[in-house]
């Protein structure tokens, strides 16, 4: 993160598998004008270093308990989830944790939804 500080998201690509989320979905969040823009970078499990511009986190509540979930983005015209910081998300079924998401994005007033962006990203705005 900008201030130096390290966010930790467990890996849950093998869980919900390659199943692609169309990016149309963000239009509402990005339309609603919860977008909040940060300096980052992402390390990945093997230490490498990614460009975080090419990924998102949809942070949200759900029954009053506060969830991220990391996806990528650029995947041509789609989405795909990479991790979550949120242990209930985390013991989900696939089909829930992908349920979760695509309903953050859909009902951003819901679920309190904030899409965290790159200063650099390249989410296009509708």
């Amino acid at each position: 993160m900008a201030d130096g500080s390290t966010e930790e998201f467990v890996d849950i690509r093998r869980k919900v598998g390659n199943r692609i989320i169309r990016a149309y979905l963000l239009d509402n969040v990005l339309q609603s004008d919860r977008v909040r823009r940060i300096r980052a970078s992402l390390r990945g499990p093997k230490d490498e270093f990614q460009d975080f511009d090419k990924f998102l986190v949809v942070e949200g509540k759900q029954d009053g308990d506060p969830f991220r979930i990391l996806a990528e983005s650029g995947v041509y015209q789609n989405l795909r989830i990479v991790g979550t910081d949120s242990e209930r998300i985390r013991t989900m079924e696939p089909t829930d944790i992908i349920a979760v998401f695509t309903s953050a994005l859909q009902k951003p007033e819901a679920f309190d939804t904030t899409l965290v962006l790159s200063e650099q990203s390249k989410v296009k705005f509708p």
